[in-house]
């Protein structure tokens, strides 16, 4: 595949991620942007243009995580009608077709659909971020076994870096993959 080819399959795929929340969507984009081989013509062009990639992923899953995303703060595995709720006179057990004031019953509802937005939005945080590690890890093995530190390819890692990612973190890391290594 050619390197336009593969650019335009990739904003593809990072497209269909923002409309769709998919993390799927991320992972094909990634296996593209892993199946992109330097030709022998432009082999500085092609290196140049898969670490453009690689980065505008980063750019995207920044973009998705919540910065407020508390990993600790685990959704409830289920909503249990709260103690106290009056029930109907004829149900023996506690369970939400029993509660027998309608505004009570709303009110358990509403909490039941608020667990579920948070649960789906902890498994896609967890989730984001577990992607974000594995592909940082095959990023990095890319970039290791492509660049050497040098001031060339440092000078290169910056250009990309102020073109495709906001990241201050995740450029100093980047970076730090092709600095030269100081005496």
């Amino acid at each position: 595949m050619d390197i336009e080819t593969a650019k335009k399959k990739v904003s593809e795929r990072l497209e269909a991620f923002i409309k769709s929340g998919q993390l799927e969507e991320l992972r094909n984009a990634a296996s593209l942007i892993d199946s992109i081989e330097p030709t022998v013509e432009k082999p500085q062009a092609v290196r140049s243009a898969k670490l453009a990639l690689w980065l505008a992923l980063f750019e995207i899953i920044d973009a998705a995580k919540d910065p407020k995303f508390d990993p600790e703060d685990v959704p409830a595995a289920r909503v249990t009608v709260p103690p106290g709720t009056s029930m109907k006179p004829d149900c023996p057990v506690v369970t939400p077709e029993c509660i027998a004031d309608p505004a009570a019953r709303k009110k358990y509802d509403e909490s039941v659909e608020a667990n579920a937005v948070k649960t789906d939005r902890y498994r896609t945080q967890k989730e984001l971020r577990q992607l974000d590690s594995e592909l940082t890890l095959r990023a990095d093995a890319y970039i290791k076994k492509t660049y050497g530190r040098s001031p060339e390819s440092l000078k290169e890692m910056t250009a990309g870096i102020d073109t495709n990612l906001r990241n201050s973190r995740r450029a100093i890391h980047f970076l730090g993959l092709v600095a030269p290594l100081k005496p």
